[in-house]
């Protein structure tokens, strides 16, 4: 007989309420199964909404980040106010609404704080960055070089503090067949013997276009006469040698020189107030060789009053040399690329340029220069020449006095030819806030110094169509000399000269003497009248970012 049969009624009954468990337990299995897994869906939709609005407070900071740049290249400053970027957010995602505040910090109108915030069905995110602007245009820098030569934009043994920024991309062509490089006149045979190209001559089809390519035309514009391609990873933009040094201080400067500038203005690093230039070390094109004792900055050391190290280096194509990167001391380290894309090109006075004052657009600088100075017959200012006072009905002015060695210059004067600026061995001063013009080339013989300070009371500017150099003539040495100084070509200096201010060309050719130049931050909002470049350029620097959670 089986158990089955002999089962009585409480069994059955022991039976039915164990079943009934078992069901009950896998309903509230399974409905804690739903619940989990509608939580679970509640939680990523809840996730997806917080993502949302998180990268919608990223792209309305991005927006607001845009304008302040956009501002701050009128303005200079960053200005206190709020964005509202519903508008903006809402043509990324329908429904969202956002805002930025931008609050600059008291007394430093280039540092700022920016929050924004985004909200999305319901989820708000924010962001917080504190952000830095700073002007890096042609006239921020201690020295700018264009094209350069022969494989380098500086050569020589120099000792520079502040900033430097070298383009070394070549002459500016028209890419007709939009291949990247400058192509010459295709290869053919001159069947008629007449000196070019005639229709049904053989020639070589280098682009396959099926029809004869004459060479692609290029500006020449550091005036040699040849094409220049842009500086390579395997070429020099700049050969710091020997006891070569780009600094971020004053230090070791001339007692005489430095009272003719204004005071470094002291900023915190690493908790310390130091004086500092802010510096900065741009290669867009070409390697950065690095030898012997060189350096580019120098470790921070605390406690000091000044900047050792240089605020960032932005190298395309790295760096060589016995040293190389080792020999660098940057805030940044060593492997930021070139930054600033084709926003600061070289100031070529064979570009077109529109007078921002008048709003006339002339075909180049030079043409512009020429309608609107003064022209001169002297070619000598120095020592011993004659006193002597011109002045038009524009404005532009010069007076020399032999007596006092003064040269008071208002406006822009042209001097047709070249131009011999102070005499060995003695030292003129400049007056008020003008600009010497030479279709030639400057050759300065003795110190050119500021009467009273540069460049807030006084400032030159000299442009020179050709090259400016400094003591390059026999017995000329160790002149100083403060200025704005703009060679179209080359700027030589031959001698341990030292130097205040900007100095901006194609090439430098530096020596071995180790000239001393110090920029002069003040000079970029004084720059004297017609300096070619003379346009704002401001870059922003995020500092630091935060992702702000609710209620911090």
């Amino acid at each position: 007989m089986t158990w089955a049969r002999h089962m009585g009624k409480s069994d059955k009954g022991s039976a039915l309420v164990t079943g009934l468990i078992v069901m009950l337990m896998v309903a509230l299995l399974g409905c804690a199964y739903v619940t989990l897994s509608m939580n679970n869906l509640l939680r990523v939709g809840r996730d997806e909404r917080r993502a949302t609005a998180f990268y919608l407070a990223e792209a309305g900071l991005e927006y607001v980040i845009a304008q302040i740049l956009a501002q701050a290249e009128s303005t200079g400053v960053i200005s206190a106010q709020t964005f509202d970027t519903t508008a903006q957010l809402g043509d990324l995602c329908s429904g969202a609404t956002g805002q930025v505040v931008v609050l600059p910090d008291t007394g430093a109108n280039t540092l700022a704080t920016v929050t924004s915030s985004a909200t999305h069905r319901g989820i708000t995110e924010t962001v917080r960055v504190r952000l830095k602007i700073k002007s890096v245009g042609v006239w921020n820098n201690a020295i700018f070089a264009g094209i350069g030569q022969s494989g380098r934009g500086i050569n020589g043994n120099v000792d520079i503090r502040g900033s430097v920024h070298i383009l070394g991309e070549g002459d500016p062509y028209s890419d007709f067949n939009t291949n990247g490089q400058r192509d010459e006149a295709e290869a053919y045979i001159d069947s008629n013997g007449n000196g070019k190209y005639d229709s049904g001559e053989p020639f070589t089809d280098t682009d396959g276009s099926g029809i004869w390519s004459d060479s692609e035309p290029y500006q020449d514009n550091n005036l040699n006469g040849m094409y220049d391609p842009p500086l390579t990873a395997t070429e020099l933009a700049t050969d710091i040698s020997g006891t070569a040094y780009v600094g971020n201080n004053y230090s070791g400067i001339p007692a005489d020189l430095e009272a003719k500038i204004p005071a470094l203005i002291p900023e915190e690093f690493s908790g310390e107030w130091v004086k500092t230039l802010e510096a900065e070390l741009r290669v867009k094109h070409g390697k950065v060789n690095i030898s012997g004792s060189a350096t580019v900055g120098s470790p921070n050391v605390a406690g000091n009053s000044v900047k050792e190290t240089l605020d960032g280096v932005y190298v395309s194509d790295g760096w060589g040399g016995n040293k190389g990167s080792s020999g660098v001391y940057a805030d940044n380290g060593t492997t930021q690329v070139y930054d600033l894309g084709d926003r600061v090109p070289f100031p070529g006075l064979m570009d077109p340029y529109t007078d921002p004052a008048t709003g006339i657009s002339y075909g180049t600088h030079e043409a512009y220069l020429d309608s609107n100075s003064l022209t001169i017959t002297e070619s000598d200012i120095k020592s011993g020449v004659a006193s002597f006072s011109h002045s038009d009905a524009a404005g532009n002015s010069i007076d020399w006095n032999d007596t006092s060695k003064t040269l008071t210059i208002q406006g822009i004067v042209r001097i047709n030819g070249d131009l011999d600026l102070s005499a060995k061995g003695t030292t003129i001063y400049f007056a008020d806030s003008g600009t010497l013009f030479s279709k030639g080339t400057v050759k300065v013989h003795g110190s050119v110094m500021p009467k009273t300070m540069f460049p807030t009371a006084d400032a030159m500017g000299c442009i020179a169509k050709y090259d400016i150099e400094f003591a390059t003539g026999g017995g000329e040495a160790q002149l100083k000399a403060a200025g704005a100084w703009y060679a179209q070509r080359t700027i030589k200096s031959a001698k341990q000269n030292q130097f205040a201010g900007t100095y901006v060309a194609n090439y430098f050719e530096l020596g071995t003497n180790v000239p001393n130049i110090y920029q002069v931050p003040a000079l970029a909002q004084n720059l004297p009248p017609g300096m070619p470049g003379g346009d704002n350029i401001t870059a922003v620097y995020i500092l630091s970012w935060v992702h702000v959670r609710p209620g911090v």
